[in-house]
């Protein structure tokens, strides 16, 4: 791997890789898997194992392989959520689901994962199969975890906590992690930069929350209010209703108990927002945590491959 390099020259290779990694054994395989390479998306999870490998000065060539199992892996627990969720628009293109049937759409992601973890299994590293076995179980529990609470008023910030490791946060840590292990460092340095990718998934996926109720579609790419509108208890709302009185938790549990939200609705809960300064709050949050990170990440020589990588975790605050 070359210190100069351009983005999309990696990004391509991820593509090219996956390509070649999902085979084709039957037709409506081939439609499935030239919507999942070509509905793209930032690649965030390959690209920093990626990096981290660049960071380590990995020689192992086997880090594309590794991103790209990464990057399956995702590919198909979002197939899976679209099924849950019954999303009929994913990155403004009709999902799997949509196309082909939801049942499809199950198995079409459980065949992405059997092609990753065949991928990996040839690579003979019983540590990168070892941490990735891992990261299946925790999307499993998470997604267990979340159909369970995603609905109900008496979810706590411990529970979302957990849902948002296994659902985000784990993979982040194994892509890190993993280039550890392409770096042969020790099993304390291996931890390190798992913590580091935990703490990342995390950020991310709080970020992602935040920016339903405080960024309008233009700038976030997502529906305004999506998640307040579908009920769902996210992390504004849970700190939210930390700050709030007996009398106005109840009166937040009112808006997630009906079975719709109108515009009265919605300006009720930015309204408490407001009230309570939760935008501000969560950003001094976000930051505090992003300046943390900045710290480990600058243990590390200053490089190209740094910098893009400190102005990429500059856009989660």
């Amino acid at each position: 791997m070359k210190s100069k390099f351009n983005i999309q020259s990696i990004l391509s290779q991820f593509d090219k890789n996956l390509d070649k990694i999902i085979h084709e054994d039957i037709p409506i395989l081939k439609k499935i898997k030239k919507q999942v390479i070509s509905s793209g998306g930032k690649r965030i999870r390959p690209f920093s194992h990626y990096l981290f490998c660049q960071f380590l000065n990995v020689k192992d060539v086997s880090w594309l392989d590794v991103g790209s199992v990464a990057e399956l892996i995702h590919a198909a627990s979002l197939l899976h959520d679209d099924v849950v969720d019954n999303a009929p628009i994913r990155r403004g293109k009709p999902t799997i689901g949509a196309s082909f049937g939801n049942k499809t759409a199950i198995l079409a992601g459980d065949y992405l994962l059997a092609c990753g973890i065949s991928r990996l299994n040839a690579l003979g590293n019983s540590e990168l199969m070892e941490i990735f076995s891992q990261v299946l179980r925790d999307l499993s529990v998470s997604e267990l975890l979340q159909m369970e609470w995603e609905k109900n008023p008496n979810i706590t910030l411990k529970i979302y906590d957990q849902i948002i490791y296994g659902k985000t946060a784990s993979l982040f840590g194994v892509c890190t992690e993993a280039a550890a292990i392409l770096a042969k460092e020790t099993k304390e340095r291996r931890k390190e930069f798992r913590q580091f990718g935990v703490r990342l998934g995390k950020l991310f996926q709080k970020k992602d929350d935040c920016l339903d109720y405080f960024e309008d579609s233009k700038t976030s790419g997502k529906e305004f209010l999506k998640d307040f509108k579908n009920g769902l208890y996210t992390y504004p709302v849970l700190v939210l209703r930390s700050k709030l009185t007996l009398i106005e938790k109840r009166k937040l549990n009112q808006l997630f108990r009906k079975e719709s939200r109108d515009t009265q609705d919605e300006k009720t809960i930015l309204d408490l927002m407001a009230q309570k300064k939760i935008p501000n709050l969560l950003h001094q949050e976000l930051e505090k945590e992003k300046n943390d990170l900045l710290v480990f990440l600058h243990q590390f020589p200053k490089s190209e491959e740094r910098e893009l990588f400190i102005e990429q975790l500059g856009r989660l605050t």
